[in-house]
């Protein structure tokens, strides 16, 4: 008695009443309206050339009908409680059941669902068929077996699309992470054929008996008195079409429009859209592969991210796209180098999570400057940094948008806790992978980086801490030449001829200039 109590309390809180009154309502009607058809509108004793007589079978016939009627609502109730209980058990309880065997049960209830209104439609017109024949009307029993075995393909169509919409929102739980069956519920094409069947075929197939019928002797009178029941015929095509129609068109439209909804939402940017999975044709593997790829997309993405925080956003660009291989090219480019000063003595005073912190702190205003100027950060060396301007894409004036990051870096990280010094080259180096098979990465090698890296160590005991050499500011454009002011040559660590230096001017004169 609980067990009972609690099965009813679930059904009162889910949509399974809806579910179980929408099924049965749908046989009663179908039901209710064949028994009309025979009795009413194709008045079989009249029409017959040769009518039996009465007998009290075929008088209570139409309550016989009505009795199994009562009976087969009771026993369809009946059924579709038990198909529902194990899904109520898996709703309660989600982890002690077998995702596959809910997946299963959950898509295949519709077509349990239509297989036991079928047979209780085959068993009630099989028992109207023998009482009609033993009852001594066989035109009758002939009429019975053929207008309700039309009728079951018609409610056993209709029943089944029926019950695959109403199913729709525990499929969706059912199918919550992927689907790659298409096998659980019948394919597009025979849903479409069913629907022809269910709103065009039986309609004619009636319609052409009647006239042979009334042709060949087995109904008497004129054709007018077969009319009401060929307008019987029309009129139910017309409402199961647009009936079997909807339920057939929201089937594949629905989720047709999700997907392009999800689509637009990915063109949007929105890349965590999910469609939800709730067809058991090929349009769940649809849906299934459309959620798929957006796994892979995002993975992609985080890949993507992830890399790019290593080696640049360029550079993990490219080597996402392209088959990254060892060697290199030539390439004209700038390059600006930044060295903290003092960071031994730094690292000695402070422990070292304050180290990092305020590495990471300096290092995030030169990261932002850099990608600003449209450099990226080709590899971080202890307390250093170099920046590549014109690598790996090209870059018109690399040299001008370098000393344009050197002066705004400059500005930066005054007042900051580290200090530094920034030195800027441009010259032609080769870019490109080294390394080994197993391991390289993406560089620029060239004397423009050992320049950057000379030019660094000057920096730090010069007024303002940048610098430059006359050849790159003479590259830049004429605007940025005007923020920088020449001095003294001097001979560089490691090379023999003299290289003349260059350093921003104060930004008062800048301004002006």
């Amino acid at each position: 008695m609980t067990r009972l109590r609690t099965i009813a309390a679930w059904l009162m809180t889910t949509s399974w009443p809806l579910y179980a009154a929408m099924v049965v309502a749908s046989n009663v009607v179908g039901a209710f309206a064949t028994i009309v058809f025979i009795r009413v509108l194709l008045p079989v004793g009249q029409l017959s050339a040769n009518p039996a007589p009465a007998t009290p079978l075929t008088k209570h016939l139409p309550m016989i009908a009505v009795g199994y009627l009562l009976v087969a609502v009771i026993a369809l109730l009946a059924a579709t409680i038990w198909l529902l209980v194990p899904v109520w058990r898996w709703q309660r309880h989600p982890q002690a059941h077998d995702r596959n065997m809910v997946r299963h049960l959950v898509l295949r209830i519709p077509l349990y669902q239509a297989g036991i209104a079928a047979l209780l439609w085959l068993m009630g017109f099989t028992l109207a068929t023998i009482l009609a024949a033993v009852g001594g009307d066989r035109q009758l029993a002939i009429v019975i077996a053929v207008v309700s075995l039309l009728a079951t393909v018609v409610v056993t169509v209709l029943t089944y699309l029926e019950a695959q919409r109403l199913m729709r929102p525990f499929a969706v739980a059912a199918l919550a992470r992927r689907f790659e069956d298409s096998s659980l519920e019948p394919p597009i094409r025979q849903r479409l054929l069913l629907t022809w069947i269910t709103t065009t075929g039986v309609p004619i197939v009636g319609v052409l008996l009647l006239i042979t019928g009334q042709q060949t002797g087995f109904f008497a009178g004129s054709a007018a008195d077969i009319l009401p029941a060929i307008a019987a015929l029309t009129t139910a095509a017309l409402v199961t079409g647009v009936i079997a129609t909807m339920l057939v068109m929201t089937s594949i439209v629905d989720p047709i429009l999700e997907l392009k909804g999800a689509i637009g939402k990915v063109r949007r940017g929105e890349t965590n859209t999910m469609v939800d999975i709730y067809d058991g044709s090929e349009i769940g593997v649809l849906q299934a592969g459309f959620n798929e790829m957006m796994r892979g997309l995002r993975e992609r993405q985080r890949v993507r991210e992830i890399f790019g925080r290593y080696v640049g956003t360029e550079v993990a660009r490219r080597a996402l796209e392209e088959r990254p291989t060892l060697g290199g090219e030539s390439r004209r480019v700038a390059v600006l180098f930044v060295d903290v000063i003092g960071s031994t003595t730094f690292a000695m005073n402070h422990t070292p999570e304050e180290v990092v912190s305020a590495l990471n702190e300096f290092f995030e205003r030169v990261v932002a400057v850099v990608h600003r100027n449209k450099g990226i950060i080709n590899k971080f060396q202890g307390d250093a940094a170099l920046a590549v301007f014109g690598a790996p894409l090209p870059l018109a004036d690399a040299a001008g948008y370098a000393l344009a990051a050197a002066r705004e870096l400059r500005q930066e990280v005054r007042g900051m806790e580290l200090s530094c010094g920034i030195g800027v080259c441009s010259g032609t180096v080769v870019a490109g992978h080294i390394g080994g098979h197993d391991r390289f990465e993406y560089t620029v090698i060239g004397d423009a980086v050992n320049q950057a890296a000379r030019l660094t160590e000057l920096a730090k005991d010069t007024p303002g801490r940048v610098l430059t050499n006359a050849a790159t500011l003479q590259s830049a454009n004429e605007a940025e030449q005007a923020r920088w002011t020449v001095l003294k040559s001097v001979e560089l660590r490691g090379r023999t001829a003299l290289t003349q230096l260059a350093r921003p001017i104060r930004p008062t004169l800048a301004d002006r200039s």
